[in-house]
């Protein structure tokens, strides 16, 4: 895995990840998670997993070898939306779309997640969902997800008819 998409994923699930690292327990949701996040990420690289515009789209480039730990992920996605008790959750997964391309891309394989409408204040981060939902496989998924991730794109989108 190359450094850039090390230091990209960890800047990203940071705030998750300190929930579930070491002696003191940092609420996900903390200033303090959002800029340790902020922190690592370098400049450009998003960390916010909200659509203000009301739809969006996240893009994951999959190394193809690791696709079905991938899919593995997705399935816990899924579940977690499934579980999820909070009604802004229930809303998310009405509209949370989750399409793997059927054209070849060189080296990756791309799953895109279709937010459309989005809750324009609800975080879509699949891994503070993961959190919420089943807070003891954090951890595991974001091992195997920073190991088939080979980078992710966010694209705000606003209807235009």
């Amino acid at each position: 895995m190359n450094n850039g998409l090390a230091i990209t994923l960890a800047g990203l699930f940071a705030g998750v990840l300190a929930a579930h690292e070491g002696p003191a327990q940092v609420p996900v949701t903390t200033p303090l998670a959002t800029a340790a996040a902020a922190a690592v990420v370098p400049l450009g690289t998003p960390v916010d997993y909200t659509f203000a515009s009301g739809a969006g789209l996240l893009f994951y480039y999959v190394t193809p070898a690791l696709s079905a730990d991938f899919e593995l992920i997705l399935g816990r996605i899924r579940e977690a939306l499934a579980k999820a008790e909070s009604p802004q959750r229930k809303q998310q997964a009405l509209n949370w779309k989750i399409y793997k391309s059927d054209e070849a891309t060189t080296g990756a394989t791309v799953y895109v997640f279709a937010f459309d409408p989005a809750l324009t204040t609800a975080s879509y981060d699949p891994l503070l969902l993961l959190a919420e939902v089943l807070p003891g496989e954090v951890q595991p998924l974001y091992e195997r997800l920073k190991a088939a991730v080979i980078k992710t794109e966010r694209m705000g989108l606003t209807k235009i008819r």
